[in-house]
Order: structure tokens, then C-alpha cells, then sequence
């Protein structure tokens, strides 16, 4: 149902509507009530890679019951479909990751927002099984080190005692986005000096491809551009700056400097295939709260650049809402204004067991309690099982996050020249 504060205006305006109608003398006409205003039924679809669908998936309506929902599977894609007739609901998954481990999560948001769950990201979603590619590189002198990279992850550090030889292991199907750096130790500080961003099309498991030579016309000396830090703790903070295709997430460097303002490195954007971007990020040390604060944002061109950290962060405070058949608790945080996105929470329990509950700022501003991470009672929906809760009486350690920025959310958002995100990470043990 639309908001109250809506529902509130359009009355007025018929009440503005009926009066002046009757000053006029032009109430001869029957009037009738608009009534309450009904938002239509909201269809969610939530997908996934075919290959790590979630074991279980349920959708809560509103503050009802949890239903169970199976997948329609098309191709490499899982579907969950489900309609949602209130104005926020939410939808609880399991995973079960190997080796007897569980992973439970929950996120409650407004009907549109649900879909933040989806993963058919190219990291995830490749059609064949991982490969592996092989290489050489030249051009690297005695004080340099060559790093390579590519896919989501992979990278290898090519040595003189190896013949300069590396492999990149895991590496989705499909073409391939190589990135290789010569690092030089500079005043203290490793300094990529030369670059080599080479786009080769699908290979076979195991192919070797051409030598990497940053004494070639293929390599290139990065742009320097500065970037200012600003908040606390900044000065000791770690700078990032990565390539993104869309076959790759590839560190071009990274920088521990105990200055606010540095350079950093990153890839002249003559260098750049249509549709990359680059991402620059600082991570400040923890705090006396046990926080960890970044801050990021997207951009083609390297230019100067600010990135300014967000507060440290508010504890949660933590209350036992059941205890049997599972341990249930809910998680309360206060508003903090530069992490208005998202908040969430996880738990670990011995080696095996993770739950997790998220929640949007637009829900928690839909309920009574705001940001009120619950974790739901799930033991009766059909086919869950008790073993992926948690277990009253043993301890816990626990992971709260937030997040702000302009980026939208969830593995599938797609960043844009100009995006940002700011998170903080608090932690600590709990024995409830």
C-alpha cells in the first residue's frame, strides 16, 4: 500500500476539490470517495548461475509466513519468480559450500530491491569448466618484479628463477583480459613502471600465449595522477587502483604511503577498450572499534581524485529474540548518514555454520524498529533443515557491515564513471 504520507495528500486534494465545488454552487453532482490506494502486486524475479543456484530459497510477503519457492532453470540460469503484494518483503537462501559448510542468508528490502540477491555475473557464470593460461614475460631488469593477472583473482609473480615464466589459474571460459605489471622498487615504495593490457580471445585449457615484453612497443608507463584522502585515519590507509572488463577485475597497483595525499597508478585512457572502467580505493586501519572504513570510486580517465572515508562505525546492540529449535537475534544499528545503502550483519559458528541478515535503508524506514536485522524463525518452512541455524549456547563471531555511495547493490550492479561506495566493517565476539 502506498505510504500514508501519499495516501494523505490525495485526500486533501479531494476534500480542496469538494469544498470549492460547493462554494461555487456546483454541488449538484454525486462525489464519491477515490478509497484507499493499492499499489499493484510486485513480480520478482531472482536469478542465478545453474551451477550455484542456492540449495533452498524462500520469500516472505510482507510480515507473513516464509514460502519455499523452487527455480525454473533456462540454460546456465536458475530462476526464482515470486509476486509480492505488500510493500517490502524479503528472501532467505542457503548454500552449502563443501566440506559439511553451511551458509544461510537473509535479506529484507522493498519489493524492488529484492532482486539484489541475483548473481549472473561473469565471475560466477562462466560455461565451461575454469582454465588455465601460460606465459613468459621479457623487459624486467634486476630490480623489478613482473606481476600478471586476469579473469576475477587470478595473478601470478613471474621470477628470473622460474624463467620469468608464470600461469594464471581459474580463469573464466571466454576471452580473456590480461594485465601484467613491472614493479620497481621506487624511494621505498613498489612502483609499477611499465604495463602490458593485452584482450586475447577463448583459448583452450592450458595454452601458452605470446611473451609479455615490456621492452615492446605493447608496453606503456602508467598515468600518475594524486589522489587526496580525507577523514580519520587516511594518512597510514592503502590506495587500490584495478582494471574492470568484462572479463576481468585486475590490480594495476597498490600503495601503503603514511600521507593523505599520494599518487596513485593507473592506465592511460588511450589504453582502454570501450566499455572498461577503472576503480581507485583506500582502506584505512582499524579503529579503536574494531572498524575498517574504505571508500571507492569508479572512473575512465585518470585524473586527480578525492576519496573521503566515511565515520567509524556504531556497534550494533544485540538481543536473544529465541532460542529454540535455533538461536535467533536481532542486530540493532543506528542511522549513520554516510552509509545509507545497506547494513548487514554475519555470524560464524564453530568452522561450519554462517548466517547472515541484510537489510536496505528503504526498508528499514517502511517498519517500526529501522534497522532491526532479525534473524526470521525459517524451522517450518518446507525444506529447510535445522542444522544451517544457529545453535543457542555456543559462541559466535560476528562481521556487521554498512554501506553508502552511489553504486547501485548486489554482485550484478554495474558501475559507471563517477560511482562511489563507502562501507564500514565492525567485528568482534559474542557469546549470547
Amino acid at each position: 500500500m502506498r505510504s500514508l504520507k501519499s495516501f494523505v495528500a490525495r485526500a486533501t486534494l479531494f476534500e480542496l476539490i469538494l469544498t470549492l465545488s460547493i462554494l461555487t454552487g456546483c454541488n449538484s453532482e454525486k462525489v464519491t470517495s477515490p478509497g484507499p490506494i493499492v499499489d499493484p502486486p510486485s513480480i520478482i524475479d531472482v536469478s542465478f548461475c545453474a551451477l550455484l543456484q542456492p540449495t533452498w530459497l524462500a520469500f516472505q510477503d510482507g510480515d507473513g509466513a516464509w514460502t519455499q519457492i523452487q527455480p525454473t532453470v533456462v540454460g546456465q540460469k536458475a530462476t526464482f519468480h515470486y509476486t509480492i503484494t505488500a510493500n517490502h518483503g524479503a528472501i532467505a537462501l542457503v548454500r552449502l559450500l563443501g566440506n559439511g559448510v553451511t551458509a544461510l542468508s537473509v535479506q529484507y528490502g522493498l519489493p524492488s530491491e529484492l532482486t539484489i540477491v541475483s548473481d549472473t555475473t561473469a565471475a560466477h557464470c562462466g560455461l565451461g569448466g575454469p582454465k588455465t593460461l601460460l606465459g613468459t614475460v621479457a623487459g624486467v631488469e634486476a630490480n623489478d618484479v613482473a606481476i600478471v593477472s586476469g579473469g576475477f583473482g587470478s595473478r601470478d609473480v613471474a621470477l628470473p628463477s622460474d624463467g620469468n615464466a608464470f600461469a594464471l589459474p581459474a580463469l573464466p571460459d571466454g576471452p580473456q583480459a590480461i594485465l601484467a605489471s613491472r614493479i620497481t622498487r621506487v624511494d621505498g615504495i613498489n612502483v609499477p613502471t611499465r604495463l602490458i593490457y593485452r584482450r586475447t580471445p577463448a583459448l583452450p585449457d592450458s595454452a601458452t600465449i605470446p611473451v609479455l615484453d615490456f621492452g615492446s612497443p605493447e608496453a606503456f608507463p602508467p598515468a600518475t595522477p594524486t589522489v587526496t584522502l580525507v577523514g580519520e585515519g587516511v594518512a597510514s590507509g592503502i590506495t587500490r587502483t584495478e582494471l574492470l572488463t568484462a572479463y576481468s577485475r585486475n590490480e594495476v597497483s597498490f600503495v601503503v604511503a603514511n600521507t593523505a595525499r599520494r599518487p596513485f597508478f593507473a592506465i592511460p585512457e588511450a589504453q582502454l577498450q570501450p566499455g572498461d572502467l577503472q576503480a581507485l580505493s583506500v582502506t584505512a586501519a582499524p579503529t579503536s572499534t574494531n572498524g575498517v572504513r574504505s571508500a571507492e570510486i569508479f572512473f575512465r580517465d585518470p585524473v586527480d581524485q578525492t576519496l573521503t572515508l566515511g565515520a567509524p562505525a556504531t556497534p550494533p546492540a544485540f538481543n536473544t529474540v529465541g532460542t529454540t529449535p535455533s538461536l535467533r537475534l536481532r542486530a540493532s544499528f543506528l542511522p549513520q548518514s554516510d552509509y545509507d545503502r545497506l547494513t548487514s550483519i554475519s555470524y560464524q559458528q564453530g568452522q561450519s555454520t554462517f548466517v547472515s541478515v541484510a537489510m536496505t535503508a528503504a526498508y528499514a524506514a517502511t517498519v517500526t524498529g529501522g534497522y532491526a536485522l532479525t534473524i526470521p524463525e525459517l524451522s517450518g518452512v518446507a525444506g529447510f533443515e535445522d542444522r544451517w541455524a544457529l545453535r543457542a549456547g555456543d559462541p559466535l563471531f560476528w562481521v556487521a557491515t554498512r554501506t553508502g555511495g552511489t553504486l547501485g547493490l548486489g554482485p550484478t550492479a554495474i558501475p559507471t564513471a563517477g560511482a562511489t561506495v563507502r562501507t564500514v566493517t565492525a567485528f568482534d565476539a559474542l557469546t549470547p
